[in-house]
């Protein structure tokens, strides 16, 4: 199978190569199934997760504890049985980027994470009762 996308041109992926949110992302139902595209840069910590049903919606993410020293939380019974997570190694956490056309106001959304099973492929937005923000600029001062 192939998809063509504005930064990275055609790409081919398999069946495997596919990341399933059963629930979509906040504010874009319907949109369930998207690939997880490294950057061509590999020294830069981005992601884009495109999505295959449509073509335009890509969302840049990132690991957040690359940026986060106390970033710390519990999933909730329930999202471990629905992305059948048994081990914390088949778990990779990311966060949304938003970044501007000033470069030093990038932010990441530290309240909604993307919670992934790398074996599975099974993924979920969460909403964390922890007190994290929606924008966290990652260049700011300090630790959250």
């Amino acid at each position: 199978m192939k998809i063509v996308t504005d930064y990275r041109g055609e790409i081919e992926y398999t069946e495997e190569d596919i990341i399933h949110f059963e629930e979509g992302m906040y504010g874009f139902d319907g949109k369930t199934e998207f690939l997880l595209i490294g950057n061509v840069e590999p020294d830069l910590p981005f992601y884009w997760l495109q999505s295959i049903v449509d073509e335009t919606l890509t969302f840049v993410i990132t690991d957040p504890f690359l940026f986060v020293d106390k970033y710390d939380f519990e999933l909730d019974d329930f999202t471990v049985e629905q992305l059948e997570l048994e081990s914390i190694d088949d778990l990779m956490i990311y966060t949304t980027v938003i970044i501007p056309e000033d470069i030093e106001e990038i932010t990441v959304n530290l309240k909604s994470p993307i919670v992934l099973n790398v074996t599975n492929g099974k993924a979920k937005q969460v909403i964390l009762s922890e007190d994290y923000e929606y924008k966290y600029n990652i260049f700011k001062k300090g630790e959250n």
